[in-house]
């Protein structure tokens, strides 16, 4: 047995462990965290969406006012129009007053129903953002209450988090960079995550494929690392080397 070789597996099985319980942590906050970050974005974009309509309230009421100004402006004229043509000397004068009275009118017409739109636009956008500030105050309502939840489950899983990454900080620094890398490369790649198995009855711990005699022996032995034909995973074996003996025929 190689004892550098030995303690390098008891220290991955160790990782191994200390990786499956802080999973198993992150498994207890269930979806809540997802549920939060997606409540934060909606609030967001719900919040963009009330400013830019926000906006176009605003718009159309700058919109009214400037109508009502012009309107003013078109009925004074208007009036000053027809104040000239009572004046007027020759049907050519009188004409000429008559087409700019009717442009006049067609401009107050046009502003008017300009004005009339504006208006029920402005009755419709107010309506959309009283809805989207309900909405808005109801999303943010269920943030707090996400929130409060998922910090009550942080909070009672804070010290032991800190506690088992302080411990995989430890072992990483133990196993050496290119060793950790394999194991997270094989982890990654694992459904379960499970990196590092013990022989199981024969078989493979993470694929439940029974390993060859002569690989077992391999494992038995702690004279290097072996990985499973089948499924890649760093094998170990919880058994004393002599019990491998009785594997072997």
């Amino acid at each position: 047995m190689d004892k550098n070789i030995a303690i390098k597996l008891t220290k991955l099985s160790e990782l191994q462990e200390t990786d499956t319980h802080l999973n198993d942590i992150v498994k207890l906050r269930g979806t809540l965290p997802e549920e939060v970050y997606a409540l934060e974005i909606h609030i967001k974009n719900l919040s963009e969406t009330i400013q830019e309509r926000e906006m176009v309230l605003t718009n159309l009421r700058e919109e009214v006012v400037s109508k009502k100004a012009f309107i003013k402006q078109a009925e004074k004229k208007l009036q000053q129009y027809e104040a000239q043509q009572m004046e007027v000397r020759n049907n050519r004068e009188y004409d000429a007053i008559t087409k700019e009275l009717e442009l006049h009118k067609l401009d107050i017409q046009l502003a008017e129903k300009a004005l009339h739109t504006a208006y029920g636009n402005i009755e419709q956008e107010q309506s959309n953002l009283e809805g989207l500030h309900k909405l808005l105050e109801s999303k943010e309502a269920d943030l707090v209450l996400k929130n409060e939840e998922l910090q009550v489950i942080l909070q009672a899983s804070e010290a032991e988090e800190s506690a088992l990454h302080k411990k995989r900080q430890e072992i990483i620094a133990m196993l050496g960079e290119p060793l950790y890398l394999a194991y997270e490369r094989i982890r990654k790649n694992v459904p379960n995550n499970l990196a590092v198995v013990p022989i199981k009855k024969g078989a493979c711990g993470g694929c439940c494929i029974v390993i060859p005699p002569q690989q077992k022996i391999g494992v038995y032995e702690r004279n290097k690392i072996v990985l499973c034909e089948h499924c890649g995973r760093m094998l170990i074996a919880l058994e004393q080397p002599i019990d491998a003996l009785l594997f072997v025929s």
